[in-house]
């Protein structure tokens, strides 16, 4: 190799080809900086047994830190609430919030209440982990009967990075029936 070719890849390192990422049976889309990874697991929950399906992709990169990157969906007969039962699906919402800084032991220091295509009851949340050092941002969705989360973490250092929000933001919905 040249030495002009290794400037040129030293100046400007590759980057990540942004790609969009489906997947029919979840029904959802995503931009994506690389080919996710998917894991079922079968938990049983209150709500009885679930498929909970995770598609992820973990990155890293020397000037921006590392990315985790990851959506995660599941589906119960008992997530069909009417979109009018307020109460519900705050109580919902506030348990899974709950449980997710409590897994990660964090601490939850944002948290509003969102909408998916201006009907589908949401929460955004941020948490901070690992003493502070790591932070997950989260978009979350009731949709039907479908409970949907788009996330990323990533080292505090890099948490307003513009890739956390073209990964959250990107998110959409295909074969909607409603």
């Amino acid at each position: 190799m040249t030495s002009f070719s290794l400037l040129v890849f030293t100046l400007f390192p590759v980057l990540p080809v942004w790609q969009t990422f489906s997947n029919v049976e979840g029904g959802f889309e995503v931009e994506s900086p690389g080919v996710m990874q998917h894991n079922i697991q079968q938990i049983q929950t209150d709500l009885g047994e679930i498929d909970y399906h995770t598609f992820y992709l973990s990155t890293q990169n020397d000037k921006k830190g590392n990315f985790f990157f990851q959506i995660s969906y599941y589906q119960s007969d008992a997530l069909e609430m009417p979109l009018d039962s307020t109460e519900l699906i705050s109580d919902f919402f506030a348990a899974t919030v709950e449980q997710a800084a409590m897994s990660l032991s964090g601490e939850v220091l944002i948290l509003d209440e969102i909408k998916f295509q201006n009907k589908f009851p949401g929460r955004f949340w941020r948490i901070h982990y690992n003493g502070g050092k790591t932070v997950m941002k989260t978009k979350a969705y009731l949709v039907n009967n479908r409970f949907y989360s788009i996330q990323v973490a990533v080292d505090a250092d890099f948490s307003l990075d513009k890739d956390i929000d073209r990964f959250i933001d990107s998110f959409k919905l295909i074969n909607l029936s409603n």
